[in-house]
């Protein structure tokens, strides 16, 4: 079947016409990063998996594979000694095909997923066992995503890989592997892995559209094995666009994948993963509670939920077309794997990756009050030669960054018969600059110069460009670790224990000429860990495991910034120490040919937790990065799933208890300006909902396959002082396809349509900024505590479809 490329990727009509049944389907080929996973299936369901690929040789559909898979996929027998949730290739596929990674795992049962569009393109936030986005760890194929660095890989991990492209997706809540390369992952990690390329010459093409004028278009294609050098690759492309669900704007992303994969030997091999990104949309308000209550019931709002369609001068940050999103991303890994002999094997794991990200927004100055830090800068606005307090004029504040980040892994590993090790050394250098020029901007009509257009940015009288923001922060960091299991029984016991040393040197320049600093902090700290597991009978495992885990303070939050309008700061550079977690979990596994179950009950204790506070300084609300005290966290994970039952049906249940409490009462400014505490020990954490499962259904029949289910949040608290609450909520998602006949070289087509939120709720979807106390209060020591920034949330998106036609060549 031959598809024309313009049909595919076109912005007009015809394109959206011709892509309104398309979608895709990835290979089933595994990956030489699942070969090195200490979390398999059973030897009988491998071994027939490793069949299934030999005999098809070339792409396959691999959603017939549901009639082997746990849940239809959305769970996997697991044999490590820790907690790990997998969803694998037969679910990911099933899904639809602008599904961001935290969509695919937003039914484990130990996390909460908050997305906010349904095309995938923008950054969502995740939870875990009761922290957030910066203490989880998200790596591509072994690659760290955004670590320690950025606010979160919440908001970037989208932009890194297609759905298309995914196999399998693992999350291991509270606990990392010794040799991963990330820090800040207290809430543990999640590990992306891709396909690996085909050994026979094929591909995949296919297309979508769907509610929002959403459209979507990818094709892959796979080279095969290159002569007979060992050596096979595929190169994929899509494009995916779509207008706002609410509010004014679209969406637009390109996005390309590349891997190259050499096998030397049967134990040797070289990996090479890259890609690029490209990616623009318009950001939206997230409301407070008050507000969407009054919108969703008919009663009037203090502020619109959504930006303006029209521009205005004298309120230029209400228009909808100055808040577009920028980002273009590019990373590339190449980990290596070399036998040395029986005993000894050398991994080696370069990466590196670039982001350029600029946030465009717009504000409205005055003449004589246009501060860059803490002094007042001489601005002519307006152009006419002359300063006057009278002028004032709508600016473009667009903030520009560029993050790079680059490290290798080296590991010497061994391997006997009743012991494995490795001995490790890790080393990223981290780099971050940030600035925000003042420009120019049409005054009627709103738009925007180009962020790189020098002639239009703002000069003081000096001829210096007026910036309000001109930072680089960096680190460095060294890691060296040292890992050893015995295996006890006949290997049916197996003891590790390890420890990882950390050092990192965290680096803050402030180049503005009124508040230049520089800044300079080293900190090192030990991460020992211990694990044991016993299949004490067959299909029966217990496990323990125990381990540290430290973050520190980010380099951009060592910077304080200032009102551009008063010169006053707004954000303090955080003097905080890094944060340190103790972790415990107790695990029970159950696992034959029909029924899993994997229960972990988990304990953490977190000192020195890093929060981002509301406090005052100088009648101004400053935003503080501090250590907030102690942190308890308890709870239990459960999974249960069954293959196939009469053939057809694939159940799979998920939940999570969870019991969190703040050790200590929280600093704050009180009204009268004194230090004063709120008394928020014993109060549960935020965006800590007790309560969370999903129910999961997958069945086939002949060409026909169906997936379904069902996610419930409690109520979570969105402010420390428990003073408000958001409510609790159900999601959901349907999928329905069938498999058609061969057609001419199209292998494998197949139809599917992806719907989501089926009751279109309007509802609340997840907290997007907590504070320290929705109402007023007296603190400890008897002052007055006024009410805090009211917090602000997510709204879920409504009922949104999607159809999709897909076929490998």
């Amino acid at each position: 079947m031959s598809v024309p490329l313009n049909a595919l990727f076109g912005p007009g009509k015809k394109a959206l016409a011709a892509a309104t049944f398309l979608s895709g389907l990835s290979v089933t080929v595994p990956t030489a990063y699942a070969a090195t996973s200490a979390t398999t299936e059973p030897t009988k369901h491998r071994a027939h998996a490793a069949r299934t690929e030999v005999e098809a040789g070339k792409e396959s559909i691999s959603v017939t594979g549901t009639h082997h898979q746990p849940g239809g996929g959305m769970m996997r027998a697991e044999t490590a000694s820790r907690a790990v949730q997998t969803v694998t290739q037969n679910y990911i596929e099933m899904q639809s095909p602008t599904s961001s990674p935290l969509d695919l795992i937003a039914n484990l049962p130990s996390v909460n997923i908050t997305t906010p569009d349904p095309s995938g393109n923008e950054g969502g936030s995740m939870q875990s066992r009761g922290l957030y986005d910066n203490d989880i760890g998200i790596m591509l194929n072994g690659m760290p995503i955004a670590n320690g660095g950025t606010s979160s890989a919440s908001n970037f991990v989208q932009n890194y890989i297609d759905s298309n492209n995914i196999s399998a997706e693992s999350m291991s809540p509270g606990s990392i592997s010794v040799e991963d390369p990330v820090t800040s992952a207290g809430a543990g990690a999640l590990s992306i892995t891709t396909r690996a390329p085909s050994k026979k010459f094929g591909g995949l093409v296919s297309g979508s559209y769907g509610s929002f004028n959403r459209t979507r278009g990818f094709i892959r294609v796979d080279s095969g094995e290159i002569g007979h050098t060992g050596i096979t690759s595929y190169a994929s492309f899509s494009n995916t666009h779509s207008d706002a669900w609410r509010g004014s704007g679209d969406s637009d992303r390109k996005h390309m994948d590349f891997r190259a994969q050499k096998l030397i030997g049967n134990r040797s091999s070289i990996d090479l993963f890259a890609g690029y990104n490209h990616s623009h949309y318009y950001l939206n308000r997230y409301p407070t509670l008050a507000n969407f209550q009054n919108d969703k019931h008919g009663r009037p709002v203090s502020t619109p939920l959504s930006y303006n369609a029209q521009f205005s001068a004298t309120s230029p940050s209400s228009y909808y077309g100055v808040h577009g999103t920028d980002k273009d991303q590019f990373y590339i890994s190449m980990p290596m794997k070399f036998a040395l002999n029986n005993t000894f094997t050398l991994n080696i794991s370069p990466y590196y990756e670039r982001s350029d990200i600029t946030l465009n927004s717009a504000s409205r100055l005055q003449e004589g009050y246009t501060y860059a830090g803490s002094a007042l800068q001489r601005v002519d606005l307006n152009g006419d030669g002359k300063i006057s307090t009278a002028t004032r004029a709508a600016v473009s504040t667009n903030s520009m960054s560029v993050t790079q980040q680059g490290g290798v892994v080296a590991a010497l590993g061994w391997h006997s018969e009743n012991n494995d090790g490795q001995i490790g050394y890790w080393h990223e250098e981290y780099r971050y600059s940030l600035k925000t020029p003042m420009s120019k901007m049409n005054q009627t009509t709103g738009a925007q110069p180009s962020d790189t257009d020098k002639s239009s940015y703002y000069r003081t009288t000096s001829g210096s460009i007026y910036n309000s923001v001109d930072y680089l922060g960096s680190y460095s960091l060294n890691s060296g670790f040292l890992e050893d299991t015995v295996h006890l029984l006949n290997r049916k016991m197996n003891i590790t224990a390890g420890i990882k040393v950390t050092s990192m040197t965290l680096e803050g320049q402030d180049y503005l000429p009124s508040t230049a600093s520089h800044t300079n902090h080293t900190y090192v700290s030990p991460t020992p860990r211990f694990s044991w597991s016993y299949n004490f009978a067959p299909h029966h495992q217990l496990y323990i495991n125990a381990e540290g885990d430290f973050r520190a303070p980010s380099p951009i939050n060592m910077i304080s910034r200032y009102s551009t309008s008063t010169g006053k700061m707004t954000t303090s550079g955080a003097g905080a120490k890094p944060q340190y977690s103790i972790k415990e979990e107790l695990g029970y596994r159950y696992s034959d040919d029909l029924f899993l179950a994997d229960i972990s009950f988990f304990n953490m204790n977190v000192s020195n937790r890093l929060l981002s506070v509301n406090m005052f300084s100088n009648d101004v609300q400053v935003s503080q990065t501090i250590n907030a005290g102690g942190e308890t966290i308890r709870g239990v994970d459960v999974m249960l799933s069954t293959r196939p039952l009469f053939h057809r049906f694939s159940p799979y249940f998920a939940f999570e208890y969870l019991h969190t409490t703040m050790d200590n009462n929280l600093q704050t400014t009180a009204d009268d300006g004194s230090v004063d505490y709120l008394r928020t020990k014993g109060k549960t954490a935020v965006m800590s909902p007790k309560f969370s499962g999903s129910v999961g259904l997958t069945y086939n029949e002949g060409p026909f396959f169906m997936n379904a289910s069902v996610h419930y949040t409690s109520k979570q608290a969105s402010s420390f002082m428990n003073d408000q609450y958001m409510p609790s909520y159900f999601s959901d998602s349907l999928t329905l396809g069938y498999h058609l006949p061969k057609f001419f070289i199209a292998q494998s087509p197949t139809f599917k349509l992806n719907f989501t939120n089926l009751t279109s709720q309007y509802k609340l979807g997840g907290v997007y900024y907590f504070s320290n106390n929705a109402r007023a209060t007296t603190g400890v020591y008897g002052h007055k505590i006024g009410a805090d920034t009211a917090p602000t949330y997510y709204i879920m998106p409504p009922f949104a479809m999607m159809g999709t036609l897909s076929t490998s060549f």
